[in-house]
């Protein structure tokens, strides 16, 4: 099964939804993929962040328009089937952009037929422990996807889990933990959104898929390669 078409299917209802995506461990590909998805089903879609995400100088989001500006993204003239990409430039990392005033994201979300963004950072390791600031979730968010990276399993939390520096070992029990920390994996979800949980990077890791496979999930899971667009299982 491929990844983006499950969760095209039961995310996006009527055509329309406002899609979070958190945690660690492909946030930005999954950002990517998905979008593309979408653009290619004829949907307009705009892709940003309510934190900070890379500046697309430096990765390609395969995105037909890119603003930097509030002006730009305000004038342009939406079409369906485009993808376009809107982040403030960054005035202290060129290798960054960041988040829009979210005043006018709530504006630019009933312009597209999908708003699709990056709701927190994880500094590139596959597992994310959340502060107090964040995820950064926007009202009339319809989804949340948060994504975990399976490569994270075997080794200490230090080095694979932002915000713990413990020598715990990330297994299924960890996993469990981390299900039920009120800063953990779920943090952003409520009832009234659709909430999926992406287990990335099975292509790589397919020895570790069996520890995870202990671990009870409170919603819909897929471990899955981002990557090749691939569902390995459903759990």
């Amino acid at each position: 099964m491929h990844l983006t078409k499950e969760l095209y299917s039961h995310l996006v209802k009527n055509g329309k939804a406002v899609i979070a995506i958190t945690g660690g461990g492909g946030k930005t590909t999954l950002l990517k993929r998905l979008s593309t998805f979408l653009r290619d089903e004829g949907l307009s879609v705009l892709i940003t962040t309510t934190t900070k995400i890379q500046n697309p100088l430096f990765y390609d989001y395969e995105a037909d328009h890119i603003f930097k500006d509030e002006l730009s993204v305000l004038t342009h003239d939406v079409k369906k089937g485009e993808k376009v990409f809107y982040a403030e430039s960054s005035g202290y990392d060129i290798k960054k952009t960041v988040s829009p005033r979210l005043e006018l994201l709530e504006v630019l979300k009933d312009r597209y037929d999908v708003l699709l963004y990056e709701a927190d950072g994880s500094r590139g390791l596959p597992v994310k422990i959340h502060s107090e600031r964040d995820p950064v979730i926007i009202e009339g968010t319809t989804a949340v996807i948060a994504v975990m990276g399976l490569s994270a399993v075997g080794d200490k939390a230090y080095s694979v889990v932002f915000g713990d520096d413990s020598e715990s070992i990330v297994d299924s029990k960890y996993i469990s933990s981390y299900l039920k920390d009120p800063d953990g994996l779920l943090k952003g979800m409520n009832d009234s959104t659709d909430n999926v949980i992406v287990i990335n990077q099975a292509d790589s890791n397919a020895d570790k898929i069996d520890e995870v496979r202990k671990v009870k999930f409170p919603y819909r899971t897929y471990i899955a390669s981002e990557e090749r667009d691939e569902i390995y299982l459903s759990v």
